[in-house]
């Protein structure tokens, strides 16, 4: 889910930009630390939406840089539990699939691809039953199970519900019976 957040912080501009504009400034500024950071401990932040208010700067001593007081929106990812998502295949290994859903990359692990005991061979992972198989570039739906912001964030989930897994598998099913 995407979300739409209002930060406040301040904003450190360094004696070399100072004559530059300073709203575009604090812009390449604020774009330089904060895209790409996970805050609060669920939200990966992915994109300015713009400056609110820059305040009148203050000068700390033994600090030539300036400090603005700046509130802005920046549009973040928040990763669901039980999120349904679209994503396409980006790596196949022993030990799953790596699903590009957007801003981030999630594992399906291998025992979450599809209802079906999984082998991993020639760079795709392939059901016994079903002969279903996942490989790179491949648009799948799923489901996220897991959900971990410490650090770098990570997304876990599966394809094995109905309704999930590679797009068109189903229709290939239902015209075999």
């Amino acid at each position: 889910m995407y979300e739409i957040i209002t930060l406040r912080d301040k904003v450190r501009v360094e004696p070399s930009r100072l004559e530059e504009n300073t709203e575009e400034a604090v812009t390449e500024i604020i774009k330089k630390n904060y895209i790409g950071r996970t805050i609060e401990e669920k939200a990966l932040l992915i994109g300015l939406i713009g400056i609110d208010g820059v305040e009148e700067g203050i000068i700390i001593p033994n600090d030539a840089s300036i400090y603005y007081d700046t509130i802005f929106r920046m549009l973040a990812y928040l990763p669901t539990l039980h999120e349904t998502v679209k994503g396409q295949v980006v790596d196949v290994s022993e030990i799953g699939a790596i699903v590009n859903i957007g801003p981030i990359d999630g594992l399906v692990h291998i025992s979450q691809t599809m209802d079906d005991f999984v082998d991993f061979s020639k760079n795709a992972l392939t059901g016994r039953r079903t002969k279903t198989s996942v490989k790179t570039g491949d648009t799948v739906i799923a489901s996220i199970i897991a959900v971990s912001t410490k650090g770098m964030m990570k997304v876990g989930l599966t394809m094995r519900s109905p309704g999930l897994g590679k797009l068109g598998s189903k229709k290939k099913e239902a015209v075999k019976k």
